[in-house]
């Protein structure tokens, strides 16, 4: 009765690994422990000895629930990974425009205002030419009354100016604590660099050891049907130990990601949205 239901809660389990594994996932477990494997295993299992078939089922109950924390963890890991990316580019986003409001702001009110005060510009630019050109005339009183209009205007001229400047310094004000916030930004979500180098080089110790999982796979599968018992548990251990490694893997890779999502989180924080 109880290896009966071993028996059946391994092949539900087999069932789940393999609808994980149909539902098109690229990265799934390398093993898949269809029925026809499960039927193999078991006289496999049935043929040996009652030390050998325990220590077998032991190891393949293992494999079993080693196979399916395989597709959660990189379930989790994608969900984590399309998270991030969609972050990033909403941070990302986000950073360009900072203060980006202000500036088109002051740059419409220093434009507007140079453009009130240019018939005022203009007029006094003429009435100077003006009087330059009547120098050489005798009329004192003419130019005494051009001089003097010339005077007054100088005077709204230099005010006019100043209110320029007045808002083209606060406008440079503003592009210059828009460049630091920026910048600053920039660099608090460069914090994200390392966590992805790392994780690829995680990625990429996960990967060697998938391809020899694979392997160690088609080795049992191919004991199993020649219901060899040694051959069968020598490929149930390696791939236990190669899950087991995979495992630490992707638990890295899952803090690396949450790493990546904590910057992220701090980085909006930083620039307020």
């Amino acid at each position: 009765m109880r290896n009966l239901c071993r028996t059946t809660a391994l092949s539900l389990l087999s069932l789940l690994i393999t609808l994980a594994t149909l539902s098109g996932s690229a990265s799934a477990s390398p093993t898949v422990l269809t029925a026809s494997v499960q039927a193999s295993f078991d006289l496999t299992a049935a043929a040996a000895d009652s030390t050998a078939r325990a220590r077998l089922k032991n190891q393949y109950s293992e494999l079993a629930l080693l196979s399916a924390q395989y597709d959660s963890r990189e379930a989790q890991i994608r969900a984590l990974h399309d998270q991030n990316a969609e972050a990033l580019i909403v941070v990302r986003e986000a950073i360009k425009n900072i203060d980006q409001a202000s500036i088109t702001r002051l740059t419409a009110a220093v434009s507007s205002t140079k453009e009130r005060y240019q018939p005022l510009f203009d007029q006094y630019s003429a009435l100077n030419k003006r009087i330059s050109l009547l120098k050489g005339l005798k009329d004192k009183t003419l130019n005494s009354v051009l001089k003097a209009q010339s005077e007054a205007m100088k005077l709204l001229v230099q005010l006019a100016r100043q209110e320029i400047r007045d808002k083209e310094a606060l406008l440079k004000a503003a592009k210059d604590t828009r460049t630091k916030r920026i910048a600053a930004a920039r660099k608090s979500l460069a914090g994200i660099d390392s966590a992805q180098i790392s994780m690829k080089s995680q990625k990429s110790a996960a990967s060697a050891l998938n391809k020899r999982l694979a392997a160690d796979w088609s080795d049992f599968k191919a004991a199993v049907r020649k219901q060899n018992s040694v051959l069968a548990g020598q490929s149930l251990s390696s791939m236990v130990s190669g899950y087991q490694q995979i495992a630490a893997s992707k638990l890295k890779v899952i803090e690396l990601e949450q790493k990546i999502a904590s910057i992220i989180t701090a980085t909006r924080k930083q620039i307020g949205t």
